[in-house]
């Protein structure tokens, strides 16, 4: 489904490029031809620069040409849209990491969650590194949450609350549920259930298709930026090598995600939790039940969240684990506190049946004996000391929060400012903005050549915004669920402005998505090879010119700033995936 909607998607901005180009056809220049017709004089004695826009006296000698003279001499028109050298050009710089999109890990139950997950991490890299990263770092906290008990199944407990963060958990404590669903014996199954189908066999992980997939993406790429060196002194222009590094955060979160084999499947997962809850017990009067007996709630189940503000919450696709970061850290919290209260007594030889004496085991397991006991008794073994005050927000919160936010930044913006540098780079080549832009835009930075907003700064910026909102959502919504039943004017505000803050965010990841990749495709089909565009009027305002011809010093200039902005994408990508797998521990 959503290669398809993304195939009719792109069909329709190319044709939607090929019509403009045909409106305009009687307008297009053959900008080499005209070029060659000035520096022969054909088309006057005046208007010549070189390429730091300084006036020559023999037009002949000229490199460059300023806008004014341009227009006079070639027109406002644009070069001519060959379908030859876009389709090129979309097969080598676009169409590899559009299909890499299709390895990353899905799963939601309704369709427009899963499209939406590949229009936000188009929309905002840095949303999704963020979820990657906050992903593998809640595991690893989860992992030392437990690392200090000594109770049976604490090492299924910290695996399968891992594996279930794409998932909006509920626990119910009330009726000894959860308490009864650590200390029972007859529960250790009910572990060792979820445990095995959560590990089903057709999980994201590395297969043939994603190997293939990444590694074609890796040698298109490589290929491509050979191309562009090599064109480099006849067009720079010729090619994406200045949009092209922007794609390069899709690799380590590709590679990210294959490696920590995300349970986003909604549908299995809850039937693997159905499945295990329907063989769960509870204590009771007499002994333990099987739970089904007594009510039809469950210690730990999936949650089908019913309300707007949660809508993001219940969708399993990695990318919206933001919105369930804070929730999981306190599904998290009540299994670790009932398991480190268990222990804690266990330590101290004191069975869950006070009325009768400690059992000894075989020294590597609690006996069976010392587990059982009314719901009463079992309820009180799990429970806290009341001096131990637990937070609403989570323990640590705070530096995986920070870890997490410097780390998705970094790639964003490293990548992004690799495009940005290949820009920039080139002698006034890029720089130009759609004309509902122009105005507001020259006023303000006419007179300041390298400080225009650029359209991959644009992209990048807003990219950032979408991510502070979605994450301020995700708060704004864990706050307001602070006093559910009692919800005073702060909480219900907070509930809107959850609300408000996704919705807007959304409506910018789709503005974002389809604003970089349109930028791709005028940029293939010379949308952007016009006088203004190629003169950087934007940039430089009266001083604007046009380069004919690239000299050696512009041409090594040119080289040494692409081959920094391809090292920045790279280097900054690979620092991310190192940085993700220092968090990635085998399991316990």
């Amino acid at each position: 489904m959503l290669a398809a909607l993304a195939n009719k998607s792109l069909i329709f901005l190319t044709a939607l490029i090929a019509s403009v180009d045909l409106v305009y056809v009687n307008a297009s220049v053959d900008f080499p031809q005209c070029f060659a017709d000035i520096r022969n004089g054909s088309r006057g004695p005046t208007g010549g620069t070189n390429n730091q826009g300084i006036p020559v006296p023999d037009i002949t000698k000229a490199t460059s040409i300023t806008y004014e003279f341009c227009l006079q001499a070639c027109g406002s028109g644009r070069g001519a849209f060959s379908w030859s050298a876009f389709s090129q050009q979309f097969s080598a710089w676009l169409l590899p990491w559009l299909a890499l999109l299709s390895q990353f890990p899905f799963g939601s139950r309704y369709k427009w969650d899963n499209f939406m997950s590949v229009i936000l991490a188009l929309g905002s890299p840095c949303l999704a590194a963020y979820s990657l990263s906050l992903t593998v770092l809640n595991a690893k906290w989860v992992a030392r949450r437990f690392a200090n008990i000594d109770y049976p199944n604490r090492q299924h407990a910290a695996l399968i609350l891992s594996n279930l963060q794409q998932i909006p958990l509920k626990v119910t404590t009330e009726g000894s549920l959860l308490a009864s669903l650590i200390v029972l014996p007859e529960n250790d199954p009910w572990w060792k259930e979820v445990m095995e189908r959560l590990d089903y066999a057709d999980i994201h992980t590395w297969t043939i298709a994603g190997v293939t997939s990444i590694a074609w993406v890796v040698i298109a790429y490589a290929l491509t930026i050979v191309d562009a060196f090599s064109t480099i002194s006849t067009d720079p222009n010729s090619t994406g090598q200045g949009l092209g590094s922007i794609w390069v955060w899709m690799l380590p979160i590709t590679i990210g995600y294959l490696q920590i084999s995300p349970r986003s499947d909604a549908e299995r997962v809850a039937k693997a939790l159905n499945l295990a809850n329907n063989i769960s017990y509870v204590a009771g009067p007499n002994g333990a039940v099987n739970a089904d007996t007594v009510s039809a709630m469950r210690a730990l189940s999936s949650h089908p969240y019913r309300e707007s503000m949660y809508s993001d919450q219940e969708a399993t696709a990695p990318i919206y684990n933001y919105a369930r970061f804070l929730p999981f850290v306190q599904v998290v919290e009540d299994f670790a506190s009932a398991f480190r209260s268990a222990s804690e007594n266990a330590k101290k030889r004191k069975p869950v049946n006070s009325d009768e004496p400690w059992e000894r085991g075989d020294g590597q397991t609690i006996h069976p004996a010392n587990r059982s006991g009314t719901a009463a008794q079992v309820e009180v073994y799990c429970t806290a000391p009341k001096y131990v005050r637990r937070s609403h927000w989570g323990p640590d919160i705070f530096s995986r929060f920070v870890l997490a936010s410097l780390a998705s930044l970094a790639l964003q913006w490293s990548t992004s400012g690799a495009s940005i540098l290949i820009v920039y780079s080139t002698p006034t080549v890029g720089k130009c903005l759609p004309p509902i832009l122009m105005h507001r835009l020259t006023v303000i930075f006419a007179d300041r050549p390298r400080l225009q907003v650029h359209r991959i700064s644009l992209y990048a910026a807003v990219a950032t915004f979408i991510w502070i909102f979605l994450v301020a959502s995700s708060v704004l919504s864990h706050y307001a669920t602070t006093h559910p039943d009692h919800p005073d004017v702060s909480h219900r505000a907070a509930a809107h402005g959850a609300v408000l803050f996704r919705r807007v965010a959304k409506f910018l990841a789709i503005c974002n998505a389809a604003w970089i990749i349109t930028t791709f495709l005028l940029q293939f089909g010379n949308f952007y090879d016009s006088c203004y565009c190629n003169s950087d009027v934007l940039g430089l305002g009266k001083r604007a010119y046009n380069v004919m011809v690239l000299e050696g010093p512009d041409i090594s200039a040119m080289k040494t700033a692409w081959v920094g902005g391809v090292v920045l994408a790279v280097v900054a990508s690979g620092l991310f995936l190192g940085f993700i797998n220092l968090f990635i521990d085998p399991s316990p």
